[in-house]
Protein backbone atom coordinates (compact mmCIF):
# COMPACT_ATOMS: atom_id res chain seq x y z
CA UNK A 1 0.00 0.00 0.00
CA UNK A 2 1.18 3.37 -1.17
CA UNK A 3 1.19 4.95 2.66
CA UNK A 4 2.49 8.27 1.18
CA UNK A 5 -0.30 8.68 -1.58
CA UNK A 6 -2.55 8.38 1.06
CA UNK A 7 -1.39 11.35 3.35
CA UNK A 8 -1.10 13.56 0.34
CA UNK A 9 -4.28 12.95 -0.58
CA UNK A 10 -5.18 13.64 2.76
CA UNK A 11 -3.95 16.82 3.05
CA UNK A 12 -5.19 18.20 0.06
CA UNK A 13 -7.65 21.25 0.52
CA UNK A 14 -11.08 20.05 -0.96
CA UNK A 15 -14.61 21.34 -0.33
CA UNK A 16 -18.25 21.14 -1.71
CA UNK A 17 -18.04 22.93 -4.86
CA UNK A 18 -14.16 23.85 -4.19
CA UNK A 19 -12.89 20.37 -5.18
CA UNK A 20 -10.62 22.35 -7.74
CA UNK A 21 -7.27 21.31 -5.85
CA UNK A 22 -8.44 17.38 -5.75
CA UNK A 23 -9.55 17.19 -9.04
CA UNK A 24 -6.36 18.77 -10.59
CA UNK A 25 -4.20 16.16 -8.09
CA UNK A 26 -5.90 13.29 -9.51
CA UNK A 27 -5.50 14.28 -13.10
CA UNK A 28 -2.07 15.15 -12.61
CA UNK A 29 -1.49 11.70 -10.75
CA UNK A 30 -3.20 9.46 -13.11
CA UNK A 31 -1.64 10.84 -16.13
CA UNK A 32 1.93 10.40 -14.77
CA UNK A 33 1.22 6.99 -13.77
CA UNK A 34 0.07 6.96 -16.98
CA UNK A 35 -2.36 5.15 -19.23
CA UNK A 36 -0.70 1.05 -18.18
CA UNK A 37 -0.98 1.27 -14.94
CA UNK A 38 -4.31 3.89 -14.50
CA UNK A 39 -5.56 4.39 -17.66
CA UNK A 40 -7.16 7.11 -18.93
CA UNK A 41 -8.82 10.07 -16.69
CA UNK A 42 -11.45 12.90 -17.52
CA UNK A 43 -13.37 15.17 -15.72
CA UNK A 44 -17.30 16.56 -16.25
CA UNK A 45 -18.83 20.13 -15.95
CA UNK A 46 -19.51 18.80 -12.55
CA UNK A 47 -15.85 18.59 -11.46
CA UNK A 48 -16.13 14.69 -11.32
CA UNK A 49 -13.60 13.05 -12.43
CA UNK A 50 -13.31 9.35 -14.23
CA UNK A 51 -10.94 6.95 -15.17
CA UNK A 52 -11.13 4.25 -17.32
CA UNK A 53 -8.43 1.02 -17.55
CA UNK A 54 -8.46 -1.98 -20.32
CA UNK A 55 -11.28 -3.42 -22.44
CA UNK A 56 -14.93 -4.89 -21.27
CA UNK A 57 -18.30 -5.47 -22.18
CA UNK A 58 -19.42 -4.79 -18.38
CA UNK A 59 -16.82 -3.10 -16.07
CA UNK A 60 -16.34 -3.57 -12.59
CA UNK A 61 -16.72 0.02 -11.19
CA UNK A 62 -15.45 1.52 -7.94
CA UNK A 63 -16.52 5.03 -6.52
CA UNK A 64 -15.65 7.28 -3.96
CA UNK A 65 -16.52 11.18 -3.28
CA UNK A 66 -14.04 13.78 -3.62
CA UNK A 67 -15.43 16.57 -1.37
CA UNK A 68 -15.81 17.10 2.53
CA UNK A 69 -17.29 19.36 4.80
CA UNK A 70 -14.66 20.85 5.89
CA UNK A 71 -13.28 24.44 4.47
CA UNK A 72 -10.82 25.15 2.25
CA UNK A 73 -7.30 25.19 4.16
CA UNK A 74 -4.03 23.32 4.69
CA UNK A 75 -3.42 20.83 7.25
CA UNK A 76 -0.33 18.95 8.08
CA UNK A 77 -0.84 15.16 8.34
CA UNK A 78 0.34 13.12 11.13
CA UNK A 79 0.80 9.82 11.75
CA UNK A 80 0.93 8.45 14.94
CA UNK A 81 0.48 4.79 16.29
CA UNK A 82 -0.75 3.19 13.01
CA UNK A 83 -3.06 6.55 12.89
CA UNK A 84 -3.03 9.57 10.75
CA UNK A 85 -4.56 12.39 11.85
CA UNK A 86 -5.11 16.63 10.83
CA UNK A 87 -2.85 19.11 12.34
CA UNK A 88 -4.05 22.78 11.44
CA UNK A 89 -1.46 25.72 10.71
CA UNK A 90 -2.00 27.03 14.32
CA UNK A 91 -0.99 23.59 16.04
CA UNK A 92 -4.46 22.19 16.82
CA UNK A 93 -6.37 19.10 16.04
CA UNK A 94 -8.51 19.85 13.02
CA UNK A 95 -10.89 17.87 10.85
CA UNK A 96 -9.42 17.46 6.89
CA UNK A 97 -11.69 15.57 5.30
CA UNK A 98 -11.16 11.43 5.36
CA UNK A 99 -14.55 10.94 4.60
CA UNK A 100 -14.14 10.50 1.90
CA UNK A 101 -10.47 10.59 0.74
CA UNK A 102 -9.25 7.90 2.59
CA UNK A 103 -11.91 6.01 -0.17
CA UNK A 104 -10.54 8.05 -3.09
CA UNK A 105 -6.84 6.51 -2.11
CA UNK A 106 -8.99 2.95 -1.62
CA UNK A 107 -10.06 3.74 -5.76
CA UNK A 108 -6.39 4.60 -6.81
CA UNK A 109 -4.90 1.62 -5.43
CA UNK A 110 -7.59 -1.00 -6.99
CA UNK A 111 -6.71 0.74 -10.26
CA UNK A 112 -3.50 -0.15 -10.81
CA UNK A 113 -4.61 -3.92 -9.72
CA UNK A 114 -6.67 -4.55 -12.28
CA UNK A 115 -6.40 -4.28 -16.38
CA UNK A 116 -10.18 -3.87 -16.84
CA UNK A 117 -11.69 -1.55 -14.39
CA UNK A 118 -13.64 1.98 -13.95
CA UNK A 119 -13.21 4.52 -11.36
CA UNK A 120 -15.75 7.51 -10.42
CA UNK A 121 -14.69 9.98 -8.24
CA UNK A 122 -17.65 12.26 -7.50
CA UNK A 123 -17.91 15.79 -6.45
CA UNK A 124 -20.27 17.86 -3.90
CA UNK A 125 -21.38 14.75 -2.31
CA UNK A 126 -21.69 16.08 1.04
CA UNK A 127 -24.62 18.78 -0.15
CA UNK A 128 -26.80 15.88 -1.54
CA UNK A 129 -24.77 13.87 -4.08
CA UNK A 130 -25.60 16.49 -6.84
CA UNK A 131 -21.96 14.73 -8.70
CA UNK A 132 -23.32 11.26 -9.00
CA UNK A 133 -26.84 13.16 -9.80
CA UNK A 134 -25.67 14.30 -12.89
CA UNK A 135 -22.86 12.35 -13.78
CA UNK A 136 -23.33 11.49 -17.69
CA UNK A 137 -25.69 8.18 -18.20
CA UNK A 138 -23.44 7.22 -21.03
CA UNK A 139 -20.58 7.22 -18.83
CA UNK A 140 -22.44 4.40 -16.88
CA UNK A 141 -23.31 2.14 -20.06
CA UNK A 142 -21.40 -0.52 -19.92
CA UNK A 143 -20.69 -0.64 -16.32
CA UNK A 144 -21.69 -4.20 -14.57
CA UNK A 145 -22.02 -3.21 -10.72
CA UNK A 146 -20.14 -0.70 -8.57
CA UNK A 147 -18.38 -0.47 -5.53
CA UNK A 148 -18.31 1.95 -3.30
CA UNK A 149 -15.86 2.97 -0.45
CA UNK A 150 -17.34 5.07 2.41
CA UNK A 151 -18.41 3.49 5.03
CA UNK A 152 -16.77 4.47 8.06
CA UNK A 153 -13.92 2.00 10.29
CA UNK A 154 -13.81 -1.43 9.36
CA UNK A 155 -16.14 -4.58 8.16
CA UNK A 156 -19.75 -2.30 7.56
CA UNK A 157 -22.02 -3.06 4.48
CA UNK A 158 -24.79 -0.72 3.61
CA UNK A 159 -27.78 -2.97 2.71
CA UNK A 160 -29.24 0.45 1.88
CA UNK A 161 -28.71 4.09 1.17
CA UNK A 162 -31.63 6.26 2.46
CA UNK A 163 -34.02 3.64 1.87
CA UNK A 164 -32.64 2.93 -1.00
CA UNK A 165 -31.48 -0.80 -1.41
CA UNK A 166 -28.25 -1.80 -3.12
CA UNK A 167 -28.81 -4.73 -4.02
CA UNK A 168 -31.20 -8.55 -4.07
CA UNK A 169 -30.99 -10.00 -1.06
CA UNK A 170 -31.09 -13.81 -3.22
CA UNK A 171 -29.33 -11.99 -5.98
CA UNK A 172 -26.26 -13.37 -7.91
CA UNK A 173 -24.44 -10.17 -7.08
CA UNK A 174 -24.24 -10.50 -3.23
CA UNK A 175 -24.51 -14.64 -3.32
CA UNK A 176 -21.35 -14.38 -5.51
CA UNK A 177 -19.76 -11.46 -3.32
CA UNK A 178 -20.28 -13.30 0.08
CA UNK A 179 -17.29 -15.50 0.30
CA UNK A 180 -15.14 -12.24 -0.08
CA UNK A 181 -17.38 -10.01 1.84
CA UNK A 182 -16.82 -12.82 4.70
CA UNK A 183 -13.06 -13.81 4.68
CA UNK A 184 -12.59 -9.96 4.72
CA UNK A 185 -14.79 -9.76 7.95
CA UNK A 186 -17.95 -7.34 5.91
CA UNK A 187 -20.29 -8.95 7.43
CA UNK A 188 -21.98 -5.92 9.61
CA UNK A 189 -24.90 -5.35 7.07
CA UNK A 190 -26.41 -1.89 7.91
CA UNK A 191 -29.13 0.54 6.91
CA UNK A 192 -26.93 3.92 6.09
CA UNK A 193 -27.41 7.52 5.31
CA UNK A 194 -27.40 9.00 1.50
CA UNK A 195 -24.33 8.07 -0.25
CA UNK A 196 -23.15 7.93 -4.67
CA UNK A 197 -24.44 4.43 -4.88
CA UNK A 198 -27.77 5.98 -3.50
CA UNK A 199 -28.21 8.17 -6.50
CA UNK A 200 -26.89 5.41 -8.78
CA UNK A 201 -29.26 3.17 -7.69
CA UNK A 202 -32.49 5.54 -8.67
CA UNK A 203 -30.21 6.50 -11.81
CA UNK A 204 -29.38 3.06 -13.32
CA UNK A 205 -30.30 -0.96 -12.94
CA UNK A 206 -27.04 -2.19 -11.66
CA UNK A 207 -26.22 -3.57 -8.21
CA UNK A 208 -24.00 -1.97 -5.79
CA UNK A 209 -22.22 -1.94 -2.45
CA UNK A 210 -20.86 0.40 -0.02
CA UNK A 211 -17.80 -0.66 1.96
CA UNK A 212 -15.83 0.41 4.84
CA UNK A 213 -12.60 2.09 4.19
CA UNK A 214 -10.64 3.17 7.62
CA UNK A 215 -12.09 6.55 8.65
CA UNK A 216 -13.21 7.59 11.70
CA UNK A 217 -15.46 10.29 13.75
CA UNK A 218 -16.20 11.67 10.19
CA UNK A 219 -16.94 15.16 9.85
CA UNK A 220 -15.26 16.06 13.07
CA UNK A 221 -12.25 18.11 13.83
CA UNK A 222 -11.25 14.95 15.85
CA UNK A 223 -11.46 12.58 13.00
CA UNK A 224 -8.94 9.93 12.04
CA UNK A 225 -7.93 7.65 9.67
CA UNK A 226 -6.53 3.88 11.09
CA UNK A 227 -3.79 2.80 8.13
CA UNK A 228 -4.39 -0.77 8.70
CA UNK A 229 -8.13 -0.44 7.97
CA UNK A 230 -7.45 1.16 4.94
CA UNK A 231 -5.26 -1.40 3.95
CA UNK A 232 -7.80 -3.93 4.36
CA UNK A 233 -10.34 -2.08 2.63
CA UNK A 234 -7.76 -2.33 -0.39
CA UNK A 235 -7.17 -5.78 0.17
CA UNK A 236 -11.00 -6.41 0.92
CA UNK A 237 -11.81 -4.78 -2.63
CA UNK A 238 -9.46 -6.46 -4.18
CA UNK A 239 -10.60 -9.62 -3.70
CA UNK A 240 -14.24 -8.66 -4.11
CA UNK A 241 -13.87 -7.29 -7.58
CA UNK A 242 -12.03 -10.37 -8.46
CA UNK A 243 -14.61 -12.63 -7.18
CA UNK A 244 -17.35 -10.42 -9.20
CA UNK A 245 -15.42 -10.34 -12.35
CA UNK A 246 -16.18 -8.26 -15.80
CA UNK A 247 -19.73 -9.62 -15.48
CA UNK A 248 -23.64 -7.25 -15.08
CA UNK A 249 -25.47 -7.74 -12.35
CA UNK A 250 -28.89 -5.89 -13.17
CA UNK A 251 -30.63 -5.12 -10.12
CA UNK A 252 -34.87 -3.90 -11.03
CA UNK A 253 -35.95 -2.70 -7.83
CA UNK A 254 -40.04 -1.97 -6.90
CA UNK A 255 -40.89 0.10 -4.30
CA UNK A 256 -41.90 -2.94 -2.01
CA UNK A 257 -38.24 -4.46 -2.48
CA UNK A 258 -37.19 -0.73 -1.70
CA UNK A 259 -38.91 -1.08 1.71
CA UNK A 260 -38.31 -4.10 2.81
CA UNK A 261 -37.36 -4.56 5.98
CA UNK A 262 -34.52 -7.35 6.48
CA UNK A 263 -31.96 -8.69 5.51
CA UNK A 264 -32.84 -12.21 4.44
CA UNK A 265 -29.71 -14.08 3.57
CA UNK A 266 -29.11 -17.05 6.04
CA UNK A 267 -26.52 -16.29 8.34
CA UNK A 268 -26.39 -13.02 8.30
CA UNK A 269 -27.90 -10.00 10.57
CA UNK A 270 -28.69 -6.34 10.27
CA UNK A 271 -26.93 -4.34 13.26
Amino acid sequence: MKLELLKQILAVPTCSRQEDQMVAFLVDYVRQRGTKRCGEVVTDEWNNVYIRKGRADDFPCVVAHIDSVHPLRLVQIVQQDGLLFGVSESGQRTGFGADDKAGVFVCLELVERFDHIAVALFAAEEIGCMGAKHAPAAWFEDVGYVVEFDCPGRGLVSYTSSGTRLFANDGEFIQTAMPALEAHGLTRFQHHPYSDVMALRQRFRFSCLNLSCGYHNWHRSDEYVVIEEVEAAVTAGEALIAALGCRAYPFDAGAGDLAAPRFEITGLQMA
